[in-house]
């Protein structure tokens, strides 16, 4: 336990829960944890594990019972809030050389901020009153309002003296060379210096404001059952709506965008990396062997023949562009659309030789409108879907009344090519990463369901443009990929998501699901250590990455996809779409649920 939180709730406590983690004195136990109910997986037992069969931390510390603290905060390494406040005597005592933070407020603010906010937690239990209170509630009604306020909060003059009173105690109780009295707007600098750590790069997280309470944990129309619907990620919390966040899509186009469908093609043929290997005529390629075993990838889908492999790029032409044709269709009539609601469609592919173009062909195809918009982009790859979507966006506004369809369409395939005594590393790198997939995503406006875009950027990265090239030559093409690619991007991840977000009102602390480009094992790693993500954060990214490899255009679609399905993102709930391609570009897209 390295730092313990003196302050009363509602003086900053979820925003400074978020820097000490930040700044390694986490994981940091916040009064609201103990909302997330089932949903929130504890350090070890801690206050909301299971302190016995049938009883918790927090139901004993309700009932008035002393607990061991050690015990329970076996794998915490601070704590705040109402917890803290409360029994930070107890908890000093435990630990006498952690450090103090008296979080202050203005006490006539910190009143109303308290009356308005977390006073509503006790309408939420219904007409049932107690039965229905999750244990934090019960012990916080123990613990707060009655042995803080002693059941007098209703009156503020007692309440706000209460507040007064508590300050002037934890000056005289604890050390002054080991206690922080701390304003939340002197941000970084006060906790950096206490702690003896540098000053993060990242912006300082104001978080968990009064309405956003109200919103996440405060009426009665968020209850389900008699109980709180609580935040998937505790430690996220939710930031006051300004003007900075109100930088939407809609706010560039007039008009609101949604995900109202996505849709994936069944794979064709899936081979693992041994059969590549033969294939390819690499199965006795020491370098090809380790690459292979080590890139990430297990399986994935190739239309790959020796037939095909027979035949140079341009004489594959006919039979790819007809696959990513069908493949297109497959995913779009997943879709379930009406094909003469579709007022733009928008393709693309890294793969074209010719034309007409993809999107051409699925307006002739799927029986749409001849005058339906069309665009496609090629030589984008990876980087596509952000400016795809974009683009996609403004055709909403352009027809008003009409969806958009977005087809990202990818043979890999199609440029893999037999191993040679001449081939560069390089192409041995490629073909060990990339896959055939292809997606197709629905956008609507106002009134639809899905998740809303509300915000793009994308961003090419000086001096990088020969990190990543289709390479030709006479009989042979290869993706290259430089060795320096992932840590070229790593470096230029964080400032620019930092970048991002802060102009969109938002930390990363909340975001409540990354969905980060599969472009290799090292690309997944690199923004993982550059954007400080856990395992859990990027394991959606590692499995597509495993299961499907490198599709290219298509890729960050199946990350959307695969983390819908196993996460099921709650209403509210923020994703962020980070896309690494050529360029070196990175593509940025926030979504709400």
């Amino acid at each position: 336990m390295q730092v313990i939180g003196a302050g009363f709730g509602r003086t900053g406590t979820m925003s400074l829960k978020v820097a000490l983690e930040e700044l390694g004195a986490g994981p940091c136990l916040h009064s609201l944890e103990g909302l997330a109910s089932s949903r929130y997986t504890a350090p070890e037992p801690a206050l909301v594990a299971a302190a016995g069969p049938s009883t918790t931390y927090w139901e004993r510390l309700a009932k008035g019972e002393r607990i061991d603290w050690r015990e329970a905060f076996v794998g915490w390494g601070s704590v705040l809030d109402w917890v803290g406040a409360r029994y930070y005597p107890e908890i000093l005592e435990a630990w006498p050389e952690a450090k103090v933070i008296l979080s202050v407020r203005d006490p006539e603010d910190w009143y109303e901020s308290c009356n308005e906010s977390l006073r509503a937690t006790w309408d939420v239990a219904g007409p049932d009153g107690d039965a229905h209170y999750p244990p934090v509630l019960r012990a916080a009604d123990s613990a707060i309002w009655q042995d803080i306020f002693g059941g007098r909060f209703d009156e503020r003059e007692h309440a706000i003296e209460i507040f007064e009173r508590h300050r002037e105690q934890v000056i005289e109780r604890v050390p002054a060379e080991r206690l922080l009295i701390y304003d939340i707007r002197e941000g970084w600098q006060p906790l950096c210096e206490l702690l003896g750590v540098a000053l993060p790069e990242t912006p300082f997280p104001h978080l968990n404001g009064r309405s956003a309470f109200l919103r996440r944990f405060g009426t009665a129309d968020e209850t389900k059952n008699g109980e709180l619907i609580a935040s998937h990620r505790p430690i996220g919390g939710t930031a006051e709506p300004g003007a900075a966040e109100a930088k939407t899509v809609e706010a560039s186009t007039g008009v609101k965008a949604r995900i109202a469908g996505l849709a994936l093609a069944d794979p064709i043929e899936i081979l693992d990396q041994q059969q590549v290997l033969s294939l390819l005529g690499l199965a006795e390629d020491e370098f090809a062997q380790r690459i292979f075993s080590r890139c990430g990838v297990e399986r994935r889908e190739l239309d790959l023949t020796p037939e095909l492999l027979r035949h140079t790029l341009q004489g594959r032409t006919a039979h790819v562009e007809q696959r990513l044709l069908q493949r297109s269709v497959e995913a779009v009539e997943k879709l379930r659309v009406d094909p003469q609601e579709i007022g733009s469609i928008v393709s693309a592919s890294l793969y074209s030789l010719g034309c007409p173009t993809l999107a051409h062909n699925l307006i002739e195809h799927c029986g749409m409108d001849p005058a339906t918009d069309k665009y496609h982009l090629v030589g984008v790859g990876c980087a596509s879907a952000v400016p795809m979507l974009r683009l996609a966006a403004q055709g909403l506004a352009t027809h008003p009344g009409k969806k958009v369809l977005v087809v990202a369409a990818e043979s890999m395939s199609g440029m893999l090519m037999g191993a040679t005594p001449e081939d560069a590393r390089a192409k041995t790198v490629g073909s060990a990463i990339f896959g055939d997939g292809c997606a197709a995503m629905l956008l609507d406006g106002e009134g639809a369901s899905g998740p809303e875009i509300l915000a793009s950027k994308v961003h090419q990265i000086p001096s990088s443009l020969d990190a990543v090239a289709l390479a030709f030559s006479d009989t042979d093409s290869y993706l290259h990929l430089a060795k320096d690619l992932p840590d070229v991007a790593g470096e230029h991840l964080r400032g620019l998501v930092g970048g991002f977000l802060q102009d969109n009102g938002l930390t990363g602390h909340m975001i409540d699901h990354w969905l980060i480009h599969p472009g290799g094992r090292r690309i997944v790693e690199e923004a993982q250590r550059a954007l400080s993500l856990s395992d859990e954060e990027v394991a959606v990214s590692f499995e597509v990455l495993a299961n499907q490899g490198n599709v290219g255009t298509p890729s960050i679609f199946y990350v959307l996809q695969k983390a819908i399905e196993q996460r099921k993102p709650c209403a509210g709930e923020r994703g962020l779409l980070v896309t690494i391609g050529p360029g070196v570009t990175i593509g940025l897209m926030l979504i709400r649920w």
